[in-house]
């Protein structure tokens, strides 16, 4: 048995569709239970098996949670456990209560408040019922609500959803650890209160870095928000008699270590009245207290950003297409799927840094080798996209890139449930007009944030300059070289909506050296891997070393190390030994070094920024 002890039980989670819900039945079917998983909305990023069953209901309607429960009682047998999950937020406006509508605090509480007693009382009266027919004790019977550190510090311009928190973490969850002894002696009921977590129900809420730090890194030690398995983990925890058995009545924080929330944005720091008046004695405030500048702490690990590129047979379509490629070279792209892949899977858990990792999966990789994306996506890793058939900036009109780009994106969203925010350009050929066809399609369909495909540096985040194309010369006999012998423009000064480039060049990666690719005229293939670990330290040593005592000191010194790696050449059994040398070998650092999924580099560094 397992340390939580949870094989067999039958778990009923409300809100499944969701990134906490959906996260929380992949934890539990991992943990060998049977789920029934519940939503208002059809459950689709699941492929069914015995131990899955999905349905659809309203928890805020008595009849349909009653039905629900009853149906999935006659699927899986008694229910031992309830993620009451389920619920609702409007992060896309901020009332004070003055001005709240009605209608928003009654949809709310209908939901969050409503919608979990119902869900509670009738998983309770399942429960009752199955004992009474039994005559003994149903086993593990716990309870999981989810609440939030909205109920907890209280977040304003929300009212309607932060007092309906507090009242379930705290007011519910106190009273029914009371009651639900009574009738089984061993039940337990607990909450769990996340702060800021990476789901879609946020989505867009923290894009200003302002916002970002403000609302979520000034007050968290980690300085990070949280991924949906933080909080999965933390209830399989609370729900495990084996584990938690003598934790009742409680509310666990998953916030990072949130302190509090700021009170005052900086811009409104400082407006009002010039003097503040107590008990009829003049306290005057120095202009020096009330204005001050909200600094982001300096950056203070190496932040290895390993990408993998899971081109497959794509890379011989589009900028590898080419009349003489046949079988042969085929079936090295399936050999990356089928064989590349799972061995890239198994070295990253093996160093524990699987769900730090990103791979840049092209739409034709994503639905010619689903399971393996699926297991790519199970490993908590980022996805971001990378063309459909690898196709080359050069190769396509500006339309077909449209077409591509939104393709990708509506692939995308469907596996991981919420928009990619980062972005490869094939063979690195990304060209001005990539950049912009992104911006305006940024609005609509989908949520561009990084772009990792240039070098104009090669160790430190920067904006992505927004220029015009660089003209080539006509050095035709009649023209006067005054015709070309000006400089380039400035770029235009980076806004919020600029994207975040990551550095990355040939030099970074594992193929241009180590993968004879036949119709490649700079094609190599027969480098020893070794060589190329140690140009790679050579890198990472220079980097280390770049700056001196005193300067780092004064907050410089710190960088970014991407490698980019394929499953069809780092996947091949004499290299993937090096890989995990290398690997190891960056570990050996120790605190210094923190392996990196690239949307949260992008953040942070985005946060740090003054746009």
């Amino acid at each position: 048995m397992s340390f939580l002890g949870l094989e067999g039980l039958h778990v009923f989670c409300t809100g499944a569709a969701g990134g906490i819900g959906s996260q929380v039945v992949k934890e539990f079917l991992d943990q060998g239970c049977k789920v029934t998983a519940h939503d208002l909305r059809p459950i689709t990023n699941f492929t069914p098996t015995a131990n899955l069953f999905t349905i659809t209901g309203d928890i805020s309607s008595e009849d349909s949670i009653s039905s629900s429960i009853q149906q999935a009682r006659a699927r899986h047998g008694p229910i031992n456990i309830l993620i009451a999950n389920a619920g609702i937020t409007d992060e896309s406006n901020s009332y004070p209560i003055w001005h709240l509508p009605l209608d928003l605090w009654e949809k709310t509480y209908a939901t969050n408040i409503r919608g979990t007693f119902l869900t509670i009382k009738h998983f309770l009266l399942s429960a009752e019922e199955t004992q009474s027919a039994s005559g003994k004790e149903l086993e593990n019977l716990s309870i999981v609500v989810t609440g939030s550190e909205c109920g907890k510090f209280g977040q304003a311009g929300h009212a309607e959803y932060a007092s309906g928190k507090a009242g379930l973490q705290y007011g519910l969850v106190r009273t029914v650890k009371n009651e639900i002894v009574r009738l089984n002696s061993r039940a337990r009921i607990n909450a769990v209160a996340p702060g800021w977590v990476d789901t879609p129900l946020i989505e867009g809420r923290l894009d200003d870095p302002k916002e970002m730090w403000a609302e979520a890194q000034a007050t968290v030690p980690l300085r990070k928000i949280a991924r949906p398995e933080d909080v999965a983990k933390a209830m399989a925890f609370l729900a495990s008699h084996k584990a938690a058995g003598h934790i009742s009545g409680q509310c666990l924080s998953v916030d990072g270590g949130m302190e509090g929330r700021l009170v005052w944005k900086q811009e409104e720091v400082g407006v009002g009245p010039k003097e503040t008046v107590v008990d009829n004695a003049q306290l005057t405030v120095p202009a020096s207290l009330r204005q001050f500048t909200v600094l982001a702490p300096p950056q203070r690990k190496i932040k290895i950003l390993l990408s993998v590129d899971f081109d497959a047979v794509s890379g011989f379509l589009g900028t590898g297409a080419s009349t003489s490629n046949n079988m042969a070279d085929y079936s090295s792209g399936f050999f990356a799927g089928q064989v590349g892949v799972p061995r890239l899977l198994k070295l990253f858990k093996k160093h524990g840094i699987s769900s730090a990792v990103t791979w840049f999966i092209p739409g034709h990789s994503m639905e010619t080798f689903p399971a393996q994306t699926k297991m790519v996506l199970e490993s908590g890793a980022e996805i971001g996209c990378h063309g459909y058939a690898h196709e080359g900036g050069a190769q396509m009109t500006e339309q077909q890139e449209k077409e591509v780009i939104q393709k990708c994106v509506e692939l995308a969203t469907k596996l991981t449930g919420k928009k990619p925010r980062g972005w490869r350009a094939p063979l690195y050929q990304i060209r001005e007009h990539t950049v912009e066809r992104r911006k305006p399609l940024k609005r609509t369909i989908t949520d561009w944030k990084t772009d990792t495909s240039l070098t104009h540096h090669d160790s430190e985040p920067y904006f992505l300059p927004q220029a015009p194309p660089i003209p080539s010369i006509d050095f035709s006999p009649h023209l006067s070289a005054s015709t070309w012998m000006r400089p380039l423009p400035a770029p235009a000064a980076p806004t919020d909506k600029t994207l975040v480039e990551l550095p990355c060049n040939w030099y970074m990666e594992d193929m241009t050296p180590m993968q004879f690719l036949p119709a490649a005229p700079n094609s190599h293939g027969y480098v020893s891997a070794g060589s190329i670990m140690e140009m790679w330290k050579s890198r990472f040593n220079f980097l280390y070393s770049e700056f001196d005592d005193e300067e780092r000191a004064a907050g410089k010194g710190d960088f970014i190390f991407p490698l980019v790696l394929h499953p069809d050449t780092s996947g091949m059994a004499h290299i993937i030994g090096m890989i995990d040398q290398m690997i190891a070998w960056l570990k050996e650092r120790g605190d210094e070094v923190e392996f990196c999924k690239y949307e949260d580099v992008a953040r942070e560094w985005r946060a740090r920024q003054k746009t």
